[in-house]
């Protein structure tokens, strides 16, 4: 498969709260957005090959939780709570009122918690090994 500039994945960070969040993004960002969350001791990395296909038809985010993956390890709260809040943050300062959730193994736990939490963000959710 060849990816097109919008299907094409790009590694970005932001500062958020004072630390850094890396994250990968494909697709164009007109269409329905698509937020991919890793699992324990994982990163954004386990969704690379799914990405460009999922890009073809979503606006594709799959961040590096805070304490994994590039993203800073400061010390705190790892809760679920709290990564469900770092990913509402996440989505709303890159301009996203919603998006589908789709948690692996601990993502499924964040995923889980985010649609508790953010009801009116979490357009569906989708659980893989959670």
């Amino acid at each position: 498969m060849t990816s097109t500039p919008d299907t094409a994945m790009r590694c970005e960070e932001i500062l958020l709260h004072g630390h850094r969040m890396t994250y990968r993004v494909a697709g164009d960002p007109g269409l329905p957005v698509l937020l991919l969350v890793h699992g324990i001791t994982s990163s954004s990395a386990t969704w690379d090959s799914v990405i460009p296909a999922l890009a073809e038809h979503a606006h594709v985010i799959a961040p590096d939780l805070l304490g994994h993956g590039e993203s800073d390890k400061p010390p705190g709260d790892y809760s679920l709570g709290a990564l469900a809040s770092g990913l509402r943050d996440l989505l709303e300062r890159l301009g996203h009122d919603s998006a589908t959730v789709v948690g692996h193994s601990l993502g499924g736990g964040v995923a889980m918690q985010f649609a508790y939490q953010y009801y009116a963000m979490c357009d569906r959710i989708v659980l893989v090994s959670s």
